[in-house]
């Protein structure tokens, strides 16, 4: 991708990001909103005057991007309800589509022409660009009370707002065809450039996105949502249209991108059995690790319940989690493709092994992260979705491609997406979070560091051979085990505060004290422990193993009844 494409590419997703809140402006009426639409536009006039010349003669698609931002801007500062505003804003909308989905033609006829498969993306944002419109409509017209149920208006609808009702199955009908639009467009990237990581990223966004809007749309027009949910609504609306712009630019020069790189093979047997698939894609999920997880978000819930919680909301969230986990596990083995080949412990697994291609897994993972979000959102509840998926991009994005590979805190600060299950798990019970919540996720964030700093002592030459800075790696032997013994202190308190939520009992208070001490009696040995010795390194692992297990069993043993 060409430096220009780049630039306009990277234009376009800054100019969508501030989007959200320009549209919040005109809906909700505030000012820091309209102080930014007002900036927004002024920065892009500046752009346009300064190297308008420039743009238009060597640039003239990121020229025109340009244009179409300016106008865009100018149209938040005009009511949706007047015909101006609309104009502008469709008129803007359009030319960004050109801009960035078009390579200019001095033949006039191809000028608006796109790659039939491409402007499907492009309808399903001028969709919900149309969403976007008729919703801000109504909230500048305070009908929501005309129609309350979901997805169609079947209720009483009060006197006088009967015409109102036909904007409303207008706004929903708009979404629904976005929808489609989009299964459309992700199904098409699925089969036809399955070996585009971005474009599925995308795609898999896309649909993320639509669904937090339908599950925010269905509880606002049933008015189970405050205020800050509302502006959440419009933001992920314009964030979904973003989405869906980006998708058609990128499709659209997908051809000109080179295939991805990676460690494991490009073709498969031709015929395989399948068991054997199946429990290749159930190692990509790291079984293991998903296990712990999974016990710490059912102590969640337990805990949260007092109790045993209802046995179809267990399920339901426990199997929303675990796509949620597993996916996250499959994106980061994806990522990790080059260095897993490198690793001892990790050169079995299944893509530097040869048996799935990086592809396969990452649609994989993106696959169940998307349906791992649309279950809880429908079957649990909106908070409980957006915790997983935070937890879910927090391990993806956060840490397996930005702080794995560039910190020695990689560990410290990445902790916190393994420590989200137990608030995904309290979520599903009541709908909010407390200290006691925050608390258990305290927990798991302080033992992490020490489990994984245990680990990476005796596989340090696997972590310095694939270029990871682990801290054994970067700062030594000694300060790691140092730091191990630091933390390890650190968890007798923070297991202890859990007593005094009023959550659990007493039995609980010295349960976590006596586990947190022999954690600490292993870390001193550890200390004490001098290379090439290393059996209390493999001992203070599975130990933080066991530690994590039994500190979250006892919290349901002794859990004091709400």
């Amino acid at each position: 991708m060409g430096k220009d494409r780049a630039l306009s590419l990277l234009f376009l997703a800054a100019l969508h990001a501030v989007g959200a809140a320009i549209v919040g402006g005109i809906s909700g009426g505030t000012l820091p909103a309209q102080a930014l639409s007002l900036l927004t536009g002024l920065l892009i006039g500046v752009a346009l005057v300064s190297q308008g010349r420039y743009l238009f003669t060597h640039r003239p698609s990121l020229g025109l991007g340009m244009l179409g931002g300016l106008l865009l801007s100018v149209a938040t500062l005009v009511r949706y309800t007047t015909p101006g505003g609309v104009a502008l804003a469709v008129l803007a909308i359009w030319l960004t589509a050109m801009a960035y989905g078009v390579r200019l033609n001095p033949n006039p006829s191809r000028l608006l022409m796109l790659r039939s498969q491409w402007q499907v993306p492009l309808y399903a944002a001028l969709a919900t660009y149309l969403v976007i419109v008729l919703g801000g409509y109504l909230k500048g017209l305070g009908s929501a009370a005309a129609c309350t149920t979901w997805p169609l208006c079947t209720g009483p609808t009060p006197d006088g707002l009967e015409p109102v009702v036909f904007a409303h199955l207008a706004h929903r009908l708009s979404a629904a065809l976005a929808g489609i639009l989009l299964l459309y467009t992700a199904f098409f990237v699925a089969k036809r450039h399955g070996r585009r990581p971005l474009l599925l990223v995308l795609a898999g966004s896309a649909i993320v996105l639509f669904g937090t809007q339908v599950a925010l749309g269905a509880q606002s027009a049933q008015q189970t949502l405050g205020p800050l949910a509302s502006v959440w609504h419009l933001a992920t609306a314009v964030a979904f249209m973003g989405v869906l712009v980006v998708l058609a630019v990128v499709g659209y020069y997908a051809p000109s991108l080179p295939p991805i790189a990676g460690a494991g093979v490009d073709v498969l047997p031709a015929v395989r059995p399948f068991g054997e698939v199946v429990r290749d894609y159930l190692m990509a999920t790291k079984p293991r690790i998903l296990v712990l997880l999974l016990i710490t978000g059912f102590a969640g819930m337990w805990v949260a319940h007092g109790g045993m919680p209802p046995i179809a909301l267990t399920i339901v969230t426990l199997v929303g989690l675990g796509m949620s986990c597993g996916g996250a596990n499959a994106v980061n083995m994806w990522f990790d493709q080059d260095i897993d080949s490198i690793m001892t412990r990790t050169k079995k697994r299944p893509i530097p092994s040869g048996r799935l291609t990086g592809e396969q897994v990452l649609a994989f993972g993106i696959l169940m992260g998307a349906l791992s979000f649309l279950l809880l959102a429908a079957a649990v509840n909106l908070t409980t979705a957006l915790l997983s998926l935070s937890g879910y991009l927090f391990y993806t994005v956060i840490y397996t491609m930005w702080l794995k590979r560039s910190t020695s805190q990689n560990i410290v600060i990445g902790g916190a997406a393994g420590a989200v299950p137990p608030l995904v798990g309290w979520a599903a019970v009541t709908g909010d979070l407390s200290w006691a919540a925050w608390i258990m996720f305290l927990i798991v964030f302080v033992w992490t560091p020490p489990h994984f700093w245990a680990l990476a002592l005796f596989r340090g030459e696997d972590y310095a051979r694939a270029g990871v800075p682990m801290l054994p790696v970067v700062k030594g032997e000694m300060a790691a085990k140092w730091q191990i013994l630091l933390y390890s202190i650190a968890l007798i308190p923070t297991g202890m505060l859990l007593y005094w939520t009023g959550t659990v009992g007493e039995i609980y208070l010295w349960v976590s004290a006596a586990l947190g001490a022999a954690m600490v009696v292993a870390s001193i040995a550890l200390v004490r422990e001098r290379m090439p010795k290393l059996t209390w390194a493999h001992r203070t692992f599975g130990w933080s193993l066991l530690y994590l297990a039994l500190i979250f069993l006892a919290m349901t043993l002794d859990v004091r009844p709400l």
